[in-house]
């Protein structure tokens, strides 16, 4: 398996705490309700925010 950055695994973090906010379900097949599924797609705005202040420091 190549060699994962802290940057790829905020990404990998990011795409499927959207993933999950877009289908409103868990991978485990639960459904979010609506509060639930905005809360992860603010999680994963924080989380883009955190990726755009650690580019250059890799």
């Amino acid at each position: 398996m190549p060699e994962l950055t802290i940057a790829d695994a905020l990404r990998l973090a990011i795409n499927a705490l959207r993933d999950v906010a877009e289908s409103r379900k868990m991978p485990s097949g639960v459904e979010l309700d609506d509060a639930t599924a905005e809360l992860h797609a603010s999680a994963a705005d924080v989380l883009d925010g955190s990726l755009e202040q650690l580019r250059g420091h890799e």
